[in-house]
């Protein structure tokens, strides 16, 4: 019997209370498609991968009794006998017991009449983290039968010729502690001294040891990797039999700090604010000129830094901005073409996707903050980071409003929850998710704060964000020395406008802004006019506007365009009639040919150039196209047509209470789809033609791959089907439900290519 069907057993034998304490401990089984079935459950539980997941979970004292139950196994002791566990770890069989329950609502272990049973895939045959080596039935297993025979003489065990005989005599000797202890007693000292170092920790070492005796009783083994192993048993008994594994079962001690719930709100605020703008002007600057990348497609440290230089913004601010919105896919990475031979490669850019919405600023702030929670999984490892922020969190979530720990207390609790993930650092880990928590605003003064304590409640996500968004300043206050100040935080909108018109000065408590000739003149190269300026200043003032800024404006607006820059690819020079003539004549027209007259002057440098070196000599010049027109930054993009948008009621985390009782009153298990019995059904469908293109999407179903087909007046994308007599039941990736569809209705002459689970 398989672990999937022990599993499926099992799962079966459970009330909708504990199947749902199953799926809310291992929310991946819940992942799209939803399993039909209890024995998709089973599967997918007994998946390498998803036991993974739920060891990376388990705080210390489960997986110490884990551990204490593998190593029964490893010894042949299956079940595992609660009283041994309990020995081992030294401590009582009630808090086994409990330990072992709560193992088993995760599905890892679970226990009987007759001990603990666990699942083949947590098997292990080595135990180096507990300071032991391998079972001594696998390293006999290695021998030949004449070595065997050699060994069972020398312990002086009775006679025997067969393999199986000997492997039973030699293990039945090694697992008798007292018996172990007394013959090695009898070893030279030297010996004994090796025998007890490697005992005390170091079972295994690299190379040959100076120990013989030991060797010729089986005390120390060679490897076929080079190394000297000595068993498990041998371990054990020369610690003596009080030995105990190491059990922590209580949390470590910890000190908490009283920041204050309102400061820490206060803070959580200005940093969500404040991050939204870092966003909004990355987003703007990408869109006026994408963002150069490495050649790696990595953030280089120099843009980084001109970023931060641009917008006031610190160098961790702006690397978190950039990479959130990245993962959010409001900044897309454009690849260039491979260039040709003998030309330099360009660098990869970022810049905002044309067809995306800039999303409104609460929407914005949770999708990076869902962004930063629940990033997408790398391929092929763990994401520590992930794991341990969205842990950092649910620490501090526990404690009340306004309540901190210092880092190292956070780390050693941490750690203590999580002592299975793959890290090396666990304290940088933590410092990093604080320190990111911080610029989002998840974490203030070390408390965790409403926003963070949404993440955990998604139900209240769009409410808690709407709420500190809101607080958020509309208005500046405007001073006649050409100041603005928003004291607080200024929204994204309000901000956006001001860093258009003004230079950004000073921000903290407050946010202040400074006008100047060449700021109001850079909104004007941007496409402002007079009025409209004038209007959004007004708009977000919360007076009147000060007479010198407008006179400023008015100025700066009567000399823009004083002096016009064209780009000009050549200049013709000759008698004024053949250039009238030439300027008049109609198959020239496509030139765009201008007159030079006394007051056009021509320039050697080019247009940019041009352009910065009057606007420096203090004029407002505009730069005009060959044909007059006024060129304005490349920042108009088309209409969007995606929109971000919060999740719907069916995109929300599963209900594992939901999906128990749906489990529990379907079959166990169904039917499998056999390699060509879905072309056959279809076949008879269509009177026996299916032509090629429809037999292989019939074979791309079967084989896993969505197909898009015309069902009635629908088309549908549906994968993972199941024949039940003449209705196929799919799921259907755009309803994200299980559809069963009547084989006569399904069309697969309008059927499409094969769509990419992608």
């Amino acid at each position: 019997m398989t672990t999937a069907d022990e599993l499926r057993g099992r799962l079966a034998s459970l009330d909708k209370d504990a199947l749902a304490k199953v799926l809310a401990h291992r929310p991946d089984v819940l992942r799209e498609p939803w399993p039909r079935r209890l024995d998709v459950v089973a599967a997918r539980l007994a998946s390498g991968g998803s036991v993974d997941a739920a060891l990376l979970g388990l705080p210390m004292p489960l997986v110490q009794v884990l551990r204490a139950v593998q190593l029964c196994h490893a010894l042949e002791q299956r079940p595992a006998p609660v009283a041994e566990v309990a020995r081992l770890l030294g401590t009582d069989t009630a808090t086994v017991e409990s330990s072992v329950d709560e193992l088993a609502e995760r599905a890892l272990l679970w226990g009987d009449e007759d001990g603990v049973k666990l699942p083949d895939l947590l098997h292990r045959n080595s135990f180096g983290a507990e300071g032991l080596g391998r079972p001594v039935a696998n390293l006999l297993g290695e021998l030949g039968t004449s070595r065997l025979a050699t060994l069972s003489r020398a312990l002086g065990l009775p006679d025997a010729t067969r393999k199986p005989e000997l492997l039973l005599g030699l293990v039945r000797f090694f697992r008798d502690g007292e018996r172990v202890r007394e013959l090695f007693a009898t070893a030279p000292a030297a010996t004994r001294k090796l025998l007890l170092d490697m005992a005390d920790g170091v079972p295994e070492v690299d190379g040959l040891v100076p120990a013989g005796w030991a060797f010729d009783h089986g005390f120390l083994f060679g490897t076929y990797h080079g190394t000297v192993a000595m068993p498990i048993e041998v371990s054990l008994a020369l610690r003596g039999p009080g030995h105990q594994l190491p059990f922590t079962p209580a949390e470590p001690e910890y000190a908490v700090t009283h920041t204050g719930a309102e400061a820490a709100e206060a803070a959580s605020s200005a940093a969500a604010l404040r991050l939204l703008d870092r966003v909004s002007a990355i987003l703007d600057l990408a869109a006026a000129e994408p963002l150069p990348l490495l050649k790696d497609g990595t953030i280089g440290t120099r843009l980084v830094k001109k970023l931060a230089k641009d917008t006031g913004a610190t160098p961790a601010e702006i690397e978190l901005a950039i990479d959130l919105a990245a993962q959010a896919g409001l900044l897309v990475a454009d690849e260039p073409p491979p260039p040709r031979r003998g030309q330099k490669a360009p660098a990869p850019t970022l810049a905002p996707g044309p067809d995306l919405a800039r999303p409104a600023p609460a929407l914005l702030y949770r999708l990076l903050l869902t962004t930063w929670w629940d990033p997408a999984p790398p391929e092929f490892e763990t994401d520590v980071d992930a794991l341990v922020r969205r842990l950092v969190v649910r620490l501090l979530a526990r404690l009340a409003p306004g309540d901190a720990l210092d880092v190292d207390a956070l780390t050693r609790l941490a750690e203590w929850h999580a002592p299975l993930l793959p890290t090396d650092d666990f304290a940088g880990h933590v410092r990093d998710a604080l320190s990111e928590g911080e610029l989002l605003g998840v974490v203030a003064h070390g408390a965790v704060t409403a926003a963070g304590r949404a993440l955990l409640a998604p139900e209240r996500l769009v409410e808690v964000t709407g709420e500190l968004v809101a607080r958020a300043r509309t208005t500046a206050l405007f001073g006649t020395d050409l100041t603005a100040i928003v004291p607080g935080s200024p929204d994204a909108r309000l901000a956006a406008l001001l860093d258009r018109v003004a230079d950004r000065e000073a921000q903290g408590t407050a946010t202040s802004w400074r006008f100047s000739p060449a700021s109001v003149r850079r909104a004007f190269d941007q496409g402002a006019t007079t009025e409209g300026l004038l209007d959004d200043l007004r708009a977000i003032a919360a007076g009147d506007l000060p007479q010198p800024l407008v006179y400023l404006v008015n100025d700066v607006a009567r000399r823009h365009g004083e002096a016009q820059v064209f780009d000009v690819a050549s200049v013709v020079v000759g008698e004024p009639a053949v250039l009238a003539e030439l300027a008049a004549h109609r198959k020239l027209a496509k030139l765009g040919l201008r007159p030079v007259a006394p007051t056009v002057l021509t320039s050697t440098v080019d247009a940019v150039g041009t352009l910065e070196a009057l606007r420096e000599a203090g004029y407002a010049p505009t730069r005009h196209a060959p044909d007059g027109s006024i060129v304005l930054p490349a920042r108009d993009q088309a209409e969007p047509t995606v929109a971000v948008r919060d999740p719907g009621p069916g995109e929300l985390p599963p209900d594992p209470a939901g999906h128990a009782e749906r489990l529990l009153a379907a079959p166990a298990s169904g039917p499998a789809l056999l390699r060509g019995q879905l072309a056959r059904a279809m076949s008879d469908r269509y009177a026996g033609r299916l032509t090629p293109k429809q037999q292989q999407l019939c074979w791309q179903l079967e084989a896993g791959l969505p197909v898009d087909i015309a069902y009635g007046d629908e088309h549908l994308v549906i994968a993972y089907p199941e024949l039940d007599g003449e209705i196929l039941d799919v799921w259907s990736l755009r309803e994200r439900t299980y559809r069963r569809l009547e084989l006569t209705r399904i069309d697969l002459a309008q059927a499409s290519t094969a769509v990419s689970l992608a």
